[in-house]
């Protein structure tokens, strides 16, 4: 028995006013010329692509409630959703593209394509031509002309907006203002950079004025001096016909160019929720590191794994659940105490202290038994020590 496709919709007709309003020949009309979009802005995408990039790393599993605690499941659709959720992408791309189009727009839409009653692709829907209209007490999606409801859909949300919490803004107007600077300091700097009006030298001769405005009497003059002298030459001028002076012309520093810069990019990298480092703003720093994984990447993490668990599972009792451990960062030397300790007190079996390091499991006896540190006892055998037994032992 197949089972009944919760994303089936009738066929509806795309608006041609709408279709032709998301396309590029729209945008290129109503955008002024020199418009730069946010998601073409460097800076930004430097920070956008770091946080897509761990987001993307980390494994995707289906869970499962227990009585003992919940358990991981390992089958089609864990692997599906793992390794290949769309037929051109594997997941490492397919999380990349919504993330990055869940922090540039702050919304992330993906259409599921069901097959004999089965998910066979989830296709990403271009963020650009994506828009949300409010219907009664819900709201609908259109893509290109053609209208979605939300139950259709997977529609990831980031920061929602506060006239309309069903659709995402991002972090446009958090970092607006200061991308507007960032834009017009570098351009000021490369302005500055390429100008010629930065000479090393001014002479001033004993001439008429009109003379120097003549760029060809004006080379007659300097050239009767400098083509005539060798390299390293002293120079002989008659006395008071020509006074050279030496200047140093104006740098960086001298207009706190690259100071704003520097700032401008805190900022931003605050906004979005990325450490100053990362964007080349500092020196790394662990502790910062992984706070940023437990705050900024593991929010996005619960949009997506709670959007994929509420749409695309049946059961009540089992989720999806994006695992961390991969992405911090740990000294050898604590990684190997904590497991250590984990193993010779019952938490871990060998085998999973070793699978820890990427090691393989080992199949021999009492690898996968949980033990404790005392003659190394399974956990079950501890209540059966003679010191715990009435009268067992010296001290009994």
């Amino acid at each position: 028995m197949k089972l009944k496709n919760p994303f089936r919709r009738n066929k509806t007709r795309a608006d041609p006013v709408m279709l032709w309003l998301n396309g590029t020949d729209a945008r290129d009309i109503l955008c002024p010329e020199g418009y730069t979009p946010l998601s073409k802005n460097e800076e930004i995408r430097r920070c956008v692509f770091k946080i897509a990039d761990l987001v993307s790393n980390m494994t995707i599993m289906l869970m499962e409630n227990g009585e003992n605690g919940d358990i991981r499941l390992k089958n089609e659709l864990s692997k599906k959703i793992d390794i290949y959720p769309n037929n051109n992408m594997t997941r490492k791309n397919f999380i990349h593209k919504l993330v990055t189009d869940m922090i540039l727009t702050g919304n992330a839409v993906a259409y599921p394509q069901i097959k004999n009653g089965l998910i066979d692709n989830l296709k990403i829907l271009n963020a650009d031509s994506l828009n949300f209209d409010e219907v009664g007490d819900s709201y609908q999606i259109r893509y290109r002309g053609t209208p979605y409801y939300p139950d259709e859909v997977l529609h990831f949300v980031l920061n929602p907006d506060d006239d309309y919490p069903f659709k995402g803004q991002g972090y446009t107007q958090l970092i607006k203002e200061t991308v507007m600077n960032l834009l017009q300091a570098n351009a000021t700097k490369k302005g500055f950079l390429k100008s010629k009006w930065k000479p090393s030298m001014i002479i001033s001769i004993n001439s008429d004025a009109e003379e120097l405005q003549d760029p060809e009497k004006r080379a007659k003059i300097l050239g009767s001096y400098t083509k005539t002298t060798e390299i390293g030459e002293p120079w002989l001028i008659p006395a008071g016909e020509i006074d050279v002076k030496t200047i140093q012309p104006l740098t960086l520093n001298d207009l706190a160019i690259q100071d704003s810069i520097t700032l401008d990019l805190k900022v931003i990298a605050a906004a979005i929720g990325v450490p100053g480092f990362m964007v080349g703003v500092g020196a790394f720093n662990k502790e910062e590191y992984n706070n940023f994984i437990s705050t900024t990447i593991m929010s996005i993490a619960m949009i997506l794994q709670q959007e994929l668990s509420k749409k695309l599972l049946f059961s009540p009792t089992m989720y999806f659940k994006f695992n961390p451990k991969s992405l911090m960062q740990y000294d050898l030397g604590e990684k190997d105490e904590h497991v250590v300790k984990m193993v010779t007190t019952g938490m871990l079996s060998k085998n999973e202290g070793r699978a820890e390091f990427d090691y393989s499991p080992v199949d021999v006896d009492g690898m996968n038994d949980y033990t404790v540190l005392e003659n190394y006892l399974k956990v079950s055998d501890l209540s059966k020590q003679k010191k715990l037994e009435q009268g067992g032992g010296n001290g009994g």
